[in-house]
């Protein structure tokens, strides 16, 4: 044992005076201009050592070296391609007789790199192997003579190396053909102990910019290497940073996996908290990643997404989101592939499958399902007041401009269509009930696409009100104003809930069947009722005239022919009938009609005029005639006018309309009517004046006053 101790003490007494001897007579920088030679000779590039190397001797031996520094051919944005202010290596002295080399930290201090790529693709890495490959295998080579080549000395050697650290280091990147400068300002990283089949751990923090943005990155993991790098492992991933640009701000995003490789399932989170523009999100996803080797693209699968955005233009804020489903992304293109997708914002849900194509314009196809719609609660409007772009309530209606003249409750203002021509969509949505203040549709369907601003409505349909609604039509963004054409079917609907909604008014009811082709420029409120132009066709069966008795009108007809007050007959104001047809022409803010007819018991109505779609006047002459028939409403009162034209003229508003007889268009050019009134002043001078009645004097006074009458 004396002597085994006294062997040891005498080998660490050798390898102590061994150091000594090499320190004492061995300069390092005397092999400055080898290492250069070496270098050039590898590289082709120039090695310059400025600063001085020397020994460490604690806690290791090993060396120091200052300002180093290897260069850039010329002609690139520094003289330097990598440059180091400090480096220091240590290498334990006893393991070397046990073949196994023990390198300490390896720490590298200020270290600084430019990668750089001209406008022809080349970059200051090229070349980098110098002239010293060697010339390719001829036929006329010799053959290698393998075996009886000895196996290399350094198989035998096991090499570990503590752990290499990047302190204050930092980078430029740039690539002229596209004009982008990216500066990594501060890298720091720190590379655990190197062995063989062992985890490394890794920590690393940077900072940087570009030309529009800064970001920074903090992140640790532990690394399995292997021969193949495609091949290694990550385990305990965390990573984190932010990123402020001008038009997106995040504050904090964080990255976790338990383990991470290519080709395999990996579940991560991650959470990223920012800001864009004017509005603030909050969102978490977790999901199970799978990376493939040729790292053309990724799989996202039971993919759970969550979080909240809120803000201006945030409808509901803070609005709650949620995102179901598996995701398969290629990287080039870009295309994002979605199914079994679940959306969910607030109360609304969506499902079914959605794909995105990144390019010049993103590409959005979809086709999704969901239960129930509220548009209220998007557009900030429930419970709210009536927006002044509506027609005033009926019980208290707002003053209405003249005719011809836009009312100033109108909005001016058109909308921001800009987004529709960023975009492009092709998609179909089907719901099981959308909601509108008091409109309600059941399974609206919808089928739209969107191309270079123009958003085609290529179908449409809804069950609304007991009937079915059909249409079709177009928006194009690109204009100033917005132009739109719109083809739209109604079959059934039930007139009166519609008038109430959209019109603030009561005036029909009925079931009713539309068929309308309009087009215009503008979405203003303004717009739409001024510059509208298209044609609209109505049939409404089995309704009601509101504000208005037709048969009490004739009754009052027929007793001012008589000069009598008509008899008060206690009936509401309304005329049934049982079919109302008309045909409007859309155009200069006015709705007209010439051909107006409806068809009641007892009467036969032909209407003609027009309204006006800003100033909401009424203006239409409504002839009525008695037919041959004393049933229904008005009864045996009004067989006695068969045949007359009686003129309702219909007036005021949208919401407050008036009713009137028109006794100087009844009175006048009313040939029936005035034979009738002949007949009975004849009748009234023969019982008069007797034999005188035959004056002929008497008769012209007569007749002469009936025409003036009529006149």
């Amino acid at each position: 044992m004396k002597k085994l101790l006294l062997i040891a003490c005498g080998l660490i007494v050798a390898v102590i005076l061994g150091i000594a001897t090499l320190i004492l007579t061995i300069d390092p920088n005397q092999f400055k201009p080898l290492l250069a030679s070496q270098v050039h000779k590898s590289t082709g590039r120039e090695l310059v050592i400025e600063g001085p190397i020397g020994w460490t001797l604690w806690p290791r031996f090993g060396l120091t070296l200052e300002r180093a520094a290897l260069r850039n051919l010329p002609g690139f944005a520094e003289p330097d391609l990598l440059r180091v202010e400090g480096a220091t290596a240590s290498v334990a002295v006893l393991p070397l007789l046990s073949h196994r080399l023990e390198v300490g930290e390896v720490r590298l201090s200020g270290a600084h790199l430019l990668l750089q790529t001209r406008p022809d693709g080349s970059s200051n890495l090229d070349a980098l192997a110098g002239s010293t490959s060697a010339p390719p295998h001829t036929q006329s080579d010799p053959p290698a003579a393998t075996s009886t080549s000895p196996k290399p000395e350094s198989a035998n050697w096991q090499i570990d190396i503590e752990g290499i650290t990047l302190e204050q280091a930092s980078a430029l990147l740039l690539d002229e053909r596209n004009g982008q400068r990216i500066e990594i300002e501060s890298l720091n990283l720190e590379i655990g102990a190197l062995a063989p089949h062992s985890w490394l751990p890794i920590t690393l923090e940077l900072s940087g910019r570009d030309d529009a943005q800064r970001f920074t990155l903090q992140g640790s993991a532990e690394l399995l290497p292997a021969a193949e790098p495609l091949a290694s492992q990550l385990r305990n991933l965390e990573l984190g940073g932010s990123l402020h640009s001008p038009s997106l701000r995040l504050d904090d995003f964080r990255l976790k996996a338990a383990a991470f490789a290519l080709d395999k399932a990996s579940p991560l989170t991650l959470n990223a908290k920012g800001q864009q523009a004017d509005r603030a999100f909050d969102l978490q996803l977790a999901t199970t990643v799978t990376l493939g080797r040729t790292l053309a693209g990724v799989t996202l699968q039971q993919s759970d997404l969550k979080g909240t955005l809120s803000g201006q233009g945030v409808p509901r804020t803070p609005l709650e989101l949620g995102a179901m489903g598996d995701l398969k992304i290629a990287f080039t293109p870009f295309k994002l592939d979605a199914e079994r997708l679940t959306l969910q914002a607030a109360d609304l849900a969506l499902s079914g499958r959605a794909d995105v194509t990144l390019g010049t314009v993103p590409h959005l196809r979809f086709d999704l399902q969901g239960k129930t719609l509220n548009l209220d609660s998007w557009l900030g409007s429930a419970g709210a007041a009536p927006a002044k772009t509506t027609a005033p309530p009926i019980q208290s209606p707002a003053p209405v401009a003249a005719a011809g003249k836009p009312a100033t409750s109108q909005g001016s203002g058109e909308p921001d269509l800009s987004a529709l021509k960023g975009l492009e969509l092709a998609g179909s949505l089907k719901l099981e009930r959308l909601e509108h203040d008091t409109l309600v549709l059941s399974r609206p369907a919808l089928t739209l696409a969107l191309k270079g601003g123009v958003l085609d409505v290529q179908h449409f349909s809804a069950d609304v009100d007991q009937g079915t609604l059909q249409g079709s039509g177009r928006l194009d963004a690109n204009p100033a104003q917005a132009t739109y054409q719109l083809n739209a079917k109604a079959t059934g609907l039930q007139v009166l809930p519609l008038l109430q909604r959209f019109a603030k008014t009561d005036l029909l009811s009925g079931r009713a069947n539309l068929d309308l082709a309009v087009n215009g420029r503008g979405l203003s409120a303004q717009a739409l009722r001024s510059a509208i132009e298209g044609k609209a066709a109505l049939k409404i069966e089995d309704g009601a005239l509101h504000g208005v008795n037709l048969p009490e009108m004739v009754r009052e007809a027929r007793a001012t022919l008589k000069g009598q007050r008509a008899d008060y007959v206690k009936e509401s104001r309304k005329t049934d009938f049982s079919a109302l047809t008309a045909d409007f022409t859309l155009g200069g803010g006015k709705a007209r009609s010439q051909n107006i007819q409806l068809f009641a018991p007892a009467l036969r109505v032909h209407g003609s005029g027009e309204t006006h779609l800003v100033s909401e006047q009424l203006d239409f002459l409504f002839n009525t005639s008695v037919v041959g028939t004393s049933k229904g409403q008005g009864g045996r009162d009004i067989d006695a006018l068969k045949d007359v034209t009686i003129p309702v003229r219909i007036g005021g508003n949208w919401s407050q309309p008036t009713y009137a007889l028109d006794i100087k268009s009844l009175l006048q050019g009313n040939k029936v009517l005035e034979d009738k009134a002949r007949k009975e002043a004849e009748r009234g001078l023969n019982k008069l004046l007797g034999d005188k009645a035959d004056d002929p004097a008497l008769k012209g006074a007569a007749d002469k006053l009936l025409k003036g009458l009529f006149r």
